[in-house]
């Protein structure tokens, strides 16, 4: 009998090392890491999808938005008072000069001196505008339906280029590396693109808009800085039209509208032309022609007949070519 429990005892011991075999070998392994491994979203990500009412889905977007958009802006207006502040030193403590360089090479900001750099930096730290984040933000993702929203809180379209860094578009083209960032959060996601438009070389226009509005105690108007924005989609100048159509379409759900200029972002008036008629010409009784004349006219004649002047002559070198599609930046 007892022959038998320890036959039986060695047998399971046998079954229980086989199956931990199993479970930690490479193949499983490798399945884990394989690229076809299930997509999961993240949790915390709304269905946006599922709003029928087009009201109900875009405040449930922009209240997802706003925690995150206000923590990131505070962060901002606390770097720039800080800035602010040793602009009125005249020489900063050791301390200070820790920071302000821990802040440039966030910004990735050089200089000479300390308020050098201070004057710099001040050019790069400062507030975007909800109504521009938020428009962008909605243009980016189909009002966070987009793959990339679900599955990596990307919500501004924003691409890194290391392998593994984030999402791999379904249709990238062949020989591209780059991939779409992916985020652990929504705040992360919207400090990312602060920074990215706060520092990148792209976005110097809008940051000068955004300086000269200060410099003269103007509001800092999101449809001005729009303008900036000319090297964020390779759509260009159209991509600015979306964008300032989103923000003056959207204008009841921007917690400051009543101070903003929307005189911007209005769509272009149509091109009117006034028809202005032509002072009547009295023709002569008569006229003399000559070889080189292409009009010939009746006498007393109310018309006249004009001769084709070969207008294949003037057209020959006209070559009309199809415009050239424009590629998105970001394709799922």
């Amino acid at each position: 009998m007892q022959k038998k429990i320890t036959i039986l005892l060695l047998l399971t011991g046998l079954a229980l090392f086989g199956l931990y075999t199993v479970l930690t070998s490479d193949d499983v392994i490798e399945v884990e890491r394989s690229d076809d491994a299930i997509e999961v979203e993240r949790s915390d990500v709304p269905d946006f999808a599922a709003f029928n009412d087009a009201t109900a889905k875009k405040t449930a977007f922009f209240n997802y938005l706003q925690p995150a958009f206000d923590t990131v802006t505070a962060e901002v207006l606390a770097e720039r008072a800080l800035l602010t502040q040793w602009q009125a030193k005249v020489t900063l403590t050791a301390q200070d000069q820790a920071q302000l360089q821990d802040m440039a090479s966030m910004y990735k900001v050089t200089a000479n001196n300390d308020h050098a750099l201070i004057n710099t930096l001040l050019l790069h730290v400062d507030v975007i505008p909800e109504e521009l984040v938020f428009s962008q933000s909605a243009n980016e993702t189909a009002w966070g339906t987009s793959r990339f929203a679900k599955l990596g809180h990307n919500f501004f379209g924003q691409w890194c280029f290391s392998k593994g860094c984030g999402i791999v578009p379904n249709q990238r083209e062949q020989g591209a590396a780059h991939e779409v960032a992916s985020f652990d959060s929504i705040e992360e996601s919207v400090r990312s693109y602060f920074r990215n438009i706060n520092r990148n070389q792209s976005y110097l226009l809008l940051r000068e808009i955004r300086s000269e509005l200060r410099k003269n105690g103007d509001v800092i108007n999101a449809c001005a800085l729009a303008a900036g924005l000319i090297n964020y989609s390779e759509r260009k100048e159209a991509y600015i039209t979306e964008v300032r159509a989103m923000i003056r379409h959207n204008r009841q759900f921007w917690r400051n509208n009543e101070n903003t200029d929307y005189q911007l972002c209005a769509a272009p008036k149509p091109v009117v032309t006034e028809m202005v008629a032509e002072e009547e010409v009295e023709l002569p009784e008569t006229i003399t022609l000559t070889p080189d004349l292409t009009i010939v006219e009746t006498k007393n004649s109310d018309s006249a007949i004009v001769e084709p002047n070969k207008a294949m002559d003037n057209a020959k070198n006209v070559t009309v070519m199809p415009e050239e599609p424009i590629k998105q930046s970001v394709a799922e």
